[in-house]
């Protein structure tokens, strides 16, 4: 029992050290004119001896350091493997699809709430297939539902589609390719089939 508290005693006391050390790098590094951050993350990995490697052994810190700076860098280039999430457009306010369901009408009790009197109370509502891909159903609505177009009662939407709920124009886009297009200047419109 005894030994345990020991250890655990020295380790707290190492650690303690550790910290200090690093502070008063840190600290050094901004005296002396030089990168406290490189210092600091060069030395941090030799525990309680950072400040005498760092002291006699520079080449060592600035070796780990760069290290450091090259693995972030990898991983700072990495393409991300993950969809950027959907997301629905309206007047430049971005209203991203990250729930399963998704209503959209004008009472404050949707999830996207667009005040405007063609907008039905609960217009239609997105739902998220289990294919991943998003599909919108109108809600019996007097001013209907639009995409790209055409007048449509269910659609699943493609990167690009855009939505007329009533008089309101919304853009639903999946990728960054698509929304950098429609950022430009706009996105070409295929009509659909009434469904």
């Amino acid at each position: 029992m005894w030994g345990q508290l020991l250890l655990n005693i020295f380790f707290i006391a190492a650690l303690i050290a550790w910290v200090a050390e690093l502070i008063w790098l840190y600290r050094e590094a901004n005296l002396e004119a030089k990168d406290p951050i490189s210092l600091v993350s060069g030395a941090a990995v030799f525990f309680v001896l950072a400040a005498p490697v760092a002291i006699y052994r520079p080449d060592l810190v600035y070796r780990m350091s760069a290290f450091w700076e090259r693995l972030l860098r990898l991983e700072q280039q990495q393409p991300s493997r993950q969809a950027p999430a959907a997301r629905l457009i309206c007047g430049g306010q971005v209203y991203p699809l990250t729930r399963d369901q998704t209503r959209i009408g004008n009472y404050r009790n949707n999830d996207i709430v667009l005040d405007h009197p063609t907008v039905s109370a609960y217009h239609v509502e997105i739902t998220l297939r289990s294919d991943g891909r998003h599909e919108v159903v109108d809600r019996n609505t007097r001013n209907g539902t639009r995409v790209n177009g055409s007048l449509v009662r269910t659609a699943v939407l493609r990167d690009g589609d855009q939505l007329m709920l009533g008089a309101i124009t919304l853009h639903y886009l999946r990728s960054s390719s698509v929304e950098r297009a429609f950022q430009n200047g706009g996105l070409p419109i295929s009509r659909r089939k009434a469904s």
